[in-house]
């Protein structure tokens, strides 16, 4: 390509002066890539078309355990060299007769992944062929032992969330054996009670299972659901001097939701909320609605707590980030993976000193 270019710009020029150019070209090239092999430690042989090894480098006897005296005045033929790295060689010299650099990955006997690259070179009008060694080895120990810590952070993100999972049934629990002293009524609270004991068992098997395929989805009415927290949502906003607002839509409409996880999903929420409002607050009030939007029911929670600075918002949402002492950082993130695998979508704004809206969207069947 290079000479079809030179030739046909200087039209003026003898082939012999193009000819020496190119050749000038591709010793530069040439040189440049040998001093950047130099540099760079790499393992290399050099041989010439009737297979005889020209040079090499300590690195290339090290990582062959072949001796300098055995590569001295040799042939590759000769070389104690694995077969699969002989045979690549053979079958490009065999193919290459134009400056083409491949490189294929190749295992060694003892187990090792090797990359080599083999690289014709022309000087003199003489081809040269380097072939270049790269030991994966300790790359593949490496990735070996990454898929290995990723596993343990898997397990770390399942034992950080089931105990922050677990803090909101505990809560309630709390909350109604509080009222129940307070009433002196524990019958009024003991079904309550018992189901939110059965929701934390849930909770457990969802996190002790390997994944969520299993989610028992079942067409259903949100602002049934929603209905069905009003009195958990009241208890729990009353035991924090918090307002709360309800205002949703009763349609007929339906979505397929796992109802479990949606009302974990709606608690995580209610709780941050409530978390979010400074003590000395004279007025706390969180507001809670549903509406239907084209082929979605929408439903917002809505506080007028301290609100998020826009780089806190930012984050928001990425594992283990929290702003709360005694936070995991795992919550938010998991109430969005839950909404996005029905299908929706989850959002958060806030304002700082104004206060927070969580919007969160679902498919209805149209």
């Amino acid at each position: 390509m290079i000479q079809n270019f030179l030739l046909k710009n200087a039209p003026n020029r003898s082939t012999d002066m193009l000819h020496k150019e190119i050749n000038g070209k591709h010793e530069y090239h040439n040189q440049t890539m040998f001093t950047l092999i130099e540099e760079l430690n790499l393992p290399y042989l050099k041989v010439d078309q009737a297979l005889n090894v020209l040079s090499w480098n300590e690195m290339f006897s090290y990582l062959t355990d072949i001796k300098a005296d055995e590569l001295q005045h040799s042939s590759i033929s000769e070389l104690a060299i694995t077969h699969s790295i002989a045979e690549f060689f053979q079958d490009q010299m065999a193919l290459s007769t134009k400056y083409v650099q491949i490189t294929k990955s190749v295992y060694e006997n003892g187990g090792n992944v090797l990359n080599v690259t083999f690289i014709p070179e022309v000087e003199d009008n003489h081809v040269y062929y380097f072939i270049m060694l790269e030991d994966l080895s300790l790359q593949t120990k490496y990735e070996e032992l990454l898929t290995f810590q990723h596993q343990m952070q898997a397990v770390s993100h399942i034992a950080a969330g089931v105990a922050h999972e677990l803090r909101n049934p505990l809560s309630v629990i709390k909350g109604f054996l509080q009222l129940s002293h307070l009433t002196c009524d524990f019958q009024k609270y003991y079904n309550t009670i018992i189901s939110e004991l059965n929701r934390m068992n849930i909770i457990i098997e969802d996190f002790l299972s390997v994944s969520r395929k299993k989610t028992n989805r079942k067409w259903q009415s949100p602002s049934n659901l929603i209905e069905s927290l009003v009195e958990l949502m009241k208890a729990e906003c009353l035991l924090h001097s918090v307002e709360l607002q309800v205002d949703f839509d009763k349609s007929f409409s339906i979505c397929h939701i796992n109802e479990s996880m949606f009302k974990q999903v709606m608690l995580n929420l209610l709780r941050n909320a409530i978390e979010a409002f400074d003590e000395g607050a004279s007025y706390k009030y969180l507001k809670v609605s549903s509406k239907e939007i084209g082929e979605y029911v929408h439903i917002e929670l809505i506080d007028n707590g301290k609100g998020m600075p826009k780089d806190v918002l930012e984050q928001l949402g990425k594992p283990f980030f929290t702003t709360k002492e005694k936070g995991t950082g795992v919550g938010i993130p998991l109430c969005k993976k839950i909404v996005e695998d029905h299908g929706g979508k989850f959002q958060i704004l806030s304002e700082r000193d104004v206060g927070t809206k969580v919007i969160l969207t679902f498919p209805l069947l149209v």
